[in-house]
């Protein structure tokens, strides 16, 4: 079994809760602090990490917002830091198993163009960011057929 728990936080709730994924309070603190730091544009970042009986969140690693337009409702991320991080990942024995970013003044639920751009196997997690607080985390997956996402229960531990 599983460390002791310090936390656990759900996304918003929805019919389905398909998985779980755990994280440590310090990963998570990082994943936070980019987000606030980054206010009021959107920040991202990739999550590394392992899949057995669960997923485990092991590292998460910041990316810079590679879009050209409003970064204060959308993210880009260059591609050439889709390989670094799957280098990274590699190296550490890890997989990049999922994608981080903020919501600047909107909930922490995907928004139509996370849906359009989401891989099912990924794990999503959202920061809700108002005046430079944390105001709120999701954790969500992409259905297999990309029509909705999930909630995921999302599992603090502490470390």
């Amino acid at each position: 079994m599983s460390p002791s728990l310090a936390h656990v936080f759900s996304g918003p709730p929805l019919k389905e809760l398909e998985n779980l994924v755990t994280i440590s309070s310090s990963e998570l603190q990082f994943i936070i602090n980019h987000a606030e730091k980054t206010y009021p544009e959107e920040c991202c970042g990739f999550l590394l990490g392992v899949d057995t009986d669960e997923r485990r969140i092991l590292r998460a690693l910041l990316v810079q917002n590679a879009n050209e337009g409003d970064r204060r409702r959308r993210y880009n991320i260059d591609p050439l830091e889709i390989i670094r991080a799957d280098e990274i990942a590699q190296k550490s024995n890890l997989e990049v198993i999922g994608v981080y970013h903020s919501h600047p003044d909107a909930p922490p639920r995907p928004s139509q163009v996370d849906l359009e751009n989401a891989w099912p196997w990924y794990t999503y997690l959202v920061v809700a960011v108002e005046n430079g607080h944390k105001n709120g985390l999701g954790a969500w997956k992409l259905s297999e057929d990309r029509s909705t996402f999930h909630a995921v229960k999302l599992v603090v531990e502490n470390g």
